[in-house]
């Protein structure tokens, strides 16, 4: 009886060693990742090399710890703040790591140095119980590797490695790929930084000193009272806008592909394919043209996916992040928008004669909307998501608002224009707001301008597409580009409506129709 009770306590203390290990990966806690570890546990730990690679390992986790409770699993956003953060800025996170951070690692550490030592492992030889072990082991990569139709071995062993749920192989590979990633990244920004802008300019004539260009995040426009949303959402931009233009349709429903097509010149190898040429950027661009140019950012600097954007932003002669990891991680939390208004003060503070570019990338309205708050909830729509969303743009105008408050300190002329990268289409019965490429509100996205000399709204009912956007920026800054476009051959407020528009899906460089996409109604309008 006391026997199997010690057994008992054994596959006990094993299980839980599983679940803590998922933990400390920062992977979530998933029925096959727990099973898997606990097996490897009661069928190697009980052999002097296995406790020897356990104990490591999981000392490896609790170290790994803080990084995975704020960045998640491994990912380029911790490889880049291995690779890159200074003295300064790990003091500086450390300082803002809870005593809990210092002493939970230390605590496990030494409970993993006796438990590894001095346990007694569990001895299992069941076979159905090792035949189910390996099933589960086997069971996704095999639905992978069929569902790929992989036939080679390097594609059946690749497949195999990367579906497989098994934490301690999972976080291996990921540190390996994510390590490759950031080092090609790195190459890959640096070769690029060393091709400029190639669209010849034929003349610089910037009719204002200050250029800002905000670029919003997840905003559909029949959200915005500034397109007829009955809730007072935007009550600046109704009132103080110069051009409110009601047609931009977004190139692709997401930040990473659209954003390249809108500030960077697209090229389209075929009718059905388009490309972006990121070196013809409008940071690029105003170099060129002897502007000043700064990024101001409260999206991340490098993260899993934050790697197109940013290879843009270091064209720019300045940048701010206001988070150097993950955009939407743990340690995004309190990171608002309005982190970038003392930068903005900073920078316009410094008298100088060069015009200058000034681009603020906002977090904006990226789901989930009530972390983006950092006021209460301002508007009551009977349901929570929705309200935050509302609400979210409403911070938005506060900030545009503040912006150009800030403009007016300095005594700046100035022009600015406010865009959103793509819009979102309803989900959960109309709960919650998502990416989803299938309907034509995930690409009508607002487009307003500001600007010093107080000129009469205009509001301008045009369909226009984002691609090429960078020819209008350009035209806008007072840049004249070698080109011809629409956008460049006509003044902004001229600009005729376009037809037959084509955008991105969510993965690939794919071209398709606009108009035969589905159509979200906004029914809280």
């Amino acid at each position: 009886m006391i026997l199997k009770k010690r057994i008992l306590l054994q596959h006990i203390i094993c299980l839980c060693l599983s679940v803590l290990l998922v933990y400390l990966l920062g992977y979530p806690q998933r029925f096959d990742r727990i099973l898997l570890t606990y097996f490897s546990l009661i069928f190697f730990a009980r052999f002097t090399i296995g406790r020897i690679f356990f104990g490591i390992f999981f000392v490896i986790a609790a170290l790994y710890f803080p990084a995975g409770f704020y960045y998640g699993s491994p990912n380029v956003a911790v490889v880049s703040a291995i690779a890159e953060t200074n003295l300064d800025e790990f003091e500086e996170f450390c300082s803002q790591l809870s005593f809990y951070f210092y002493t939970f690692p230390l605590l496990l550490i030494l409970v993993f140095i006796v438990i590894f030592r001095k346990l007694p492992f569990p001895k299992v030889n069941n076979c159905y119980l090792i035949i189910f072990a390996i099933l589960l082991l086997c069971y996704r990569p095999v639905k992978a590797i069929i569902k790929y139709n992989s036939n080679t071995f390097t594609s059946i062993s690749s497949t195999f490695i990367h579906t497989v749920k098994y934490p301690i192989l999972e976080f291996t590979v990921s540190f390996y790929d994510c390590v490759k990633l950031y080092l090609k990244e790195k190459q890959e920004q640096a070769k690029q930084l060393e091709n400029n802008n190639l669209i010849p300019i034929s003349s610089i004539t910037p009719k204002y000193k200050t250029y800002i260009i905000i670029i919003g995040e997840s905003v559909r426009k029949d959200y915005m009272s500034a397109y007829g949303f009955k809730y007072i959402n935007t009550p600046f931009t109704d009132k103080n806008a110069y051009i409110i233009w009601d047609g931009l349709i977004a190139p692709a429903p997401h930040t990473q592909a659209s954003i390249p097509h809108l500030i960077s010149e697209s090229f389209f190898p075929t009718s059905k394919e388009v490309n972006s040429q990121l070196n013809n950027n409008i940071v690029s661009i105003a170099n060129q043209a002897g502007f000043d140019t700064y990024w101001l950012s409260n999206q991340g600097k490098l993260g899993a996916i934050e790697i197109t954007v940013p290879r843009i932003a270091a064209y720019a002669k300045y940048s701010f992040y206001t988070k150097s990891g993950e955009f939407n991680g743990k340690s995004s939390r309190g990171k608002y928008d309005t982190l970038l208004l003392p930068e903005l003060d900073n920078i316009l503070s410094k008298n100088d004669d060069n015009p200058k570019l000034i681009v603020m990338h906002l977090i904006g309205s990226h789901p989930h909307f009530c972390r983006r708050l950092e006021l209460p909830v301002q508007f009551d729509l009977n349901n929570e998501n929705i309200s935050c969303y509302v609400s979210s743009i409403k911070e938005t105008d506060d900030l545009i608002a503040a912006t150009i408050d800030t403009l007016k300190k300095y005594y700046q002329d100035y022009s600015v224009v406010y865009f959103a990268d793509h819009g979102l289409a309803h989900a959960d019965q109309y709960q919650d707001l998502r990416h989803n490429a299938d309907y034509q509100n995930s690409y009508q996205v607002p487009l307003i301008f500001f600007d010093s000399n107080n000129q009469s709204q205009l509001r301008i009912n045009k369909q226009i597409s984002g691609f090429q956007f960078v020819y209008l920026l350009s035209k806008w800054m007072g840049i004249e580009l070698d080109v011809k476009h629409d956008y460049m051959q006509h003044e902004i407020t001229a600009i005729p409506e376009q037809q037959n528009i084509k955008v991105k899906d969510w993965n690939m460089n794919n071209l398709y129709e606009y108009d035969k996409l589905k159509k979200d109604p906004n029914p809280f309008n």
